[in-house]
């Protein structure tokens, strides 16, 4: 099991509780480069080169009494599709139980995982990110 390498951590998510407001956040007071928005409650944030930090507003935004403040997950990324194959296959032989894929997203593939805390974990390959510098 000694043959993964990520490339890098390429982003970490987390659940806000109002999406308006955190983006305000990230963007007007830390400064952070907002590159893309997925829908109206998944924002895209640049961090250094090419990492990334995406906030998810929490499904409980709506209740006012209701809190949802976690990370969600965070994500590695491999150089190609097979690796992401490869390392799905070389988990699921450690007993490690795939929670989503490996599959298709539209520049990519992919799979999520959990660690024994429960802890999301994503493991990606994506074209956009192919030629990132070692």
């Amino acid at each position: 099991m000694n043959s993964f390498r990520p490339s890098g951590l390429h982003h970490l998510t987390l659940r806000v509780n109002r999406i308006k407001e955190a983006d305000d956040f990230y963007q007007r007071v830390l400064g952070f480069e907002l590159v893309r928005k997925m829908g109206q409650s998944m924002s895209v944030f640049r961090i250094g080169e090419q990492d990334t930090l995406v906030l998810v507003e929490a499904e409980t935004s709506y209740d006012a009494q209701s809190r949802d403040f976690r990370m969600d997950h965070f994500g590695f990324y491999l150089d190609t599709p097979e690796q992401v194959d490869d390392l799905a296959e070389k988990l699921q032989e450690e007993g490690i139980r795939l929670i989503s894929g490996p599959a298709n997203r539209k520049h990519g593939r992919f799979f999520f995982i959990t660690d024994p805390d429960g802890n999301m974990i994503e493991f990606f390959s994506e074209k956009e990110y192919a030629t990132r510098p070692k």
